[in-house]
C-alpha cells in the first residue's frame, strides 16, 4: 500500500471537471485507489464517490492505493492536486 497526503489549494475545491481528471487517471491503473478525505474514503474510479466527498479549498486528503501501479497513480494523483488541475500546457505556460 502506498499513500500520501495532500492539501487541495485550488480555490474550486474539487468539482466536477477535477473530479472526472482524478478518475481518468486513476482507471489507468488496475490497482486499488481511495481518496480520504475526514476519514471517509471515496473509491477514485467513481465520480460520484470523489464528488460525494464535498472537497473544498483547504481541504487535507489522503491519497492511497495498493496494488499493481500503486506508487505511480499515488504521485501522479497527488501532483494533480497540487498543481491545481492544470494540465501540463498550462502549467508551463504559467511558469
Amino acid at each position: 500500500m502506498t499513500e500520501r497526503e495532500v492539501v487541495v489549494k485550488s480555490d474550486a475545491g474539487v468539482h466536477a471537471r477535477p473530479a472526472m481528471m482524478i478518475v481518468k487517471e486513476a482507471m489507468k491503473y488496475p490497482c486499488e485507489v481511495k481518496l480520504i478525505k475526514d476519514d471517509v474514503e471515496a473509491d477514485c474510479k467513481s465520480i460520484m464517490s470523489v464528488l460525494g466527498l464535498a472537497i473544498v479549498s483547504g481541504s487535507r486528503l489522503v491519497v492511497r492505493a495498493s496494488g499493481d501501479g500503486e506508487a505511480k497513480v499515488v504521485e501522479m494523483i497527488v501532483t494533480m492536486i497540487e498543481n491545481n488541475f492544470r494540465s501540463h500546457e498550462e502549467s508551463s505556460q504559467k511558469n
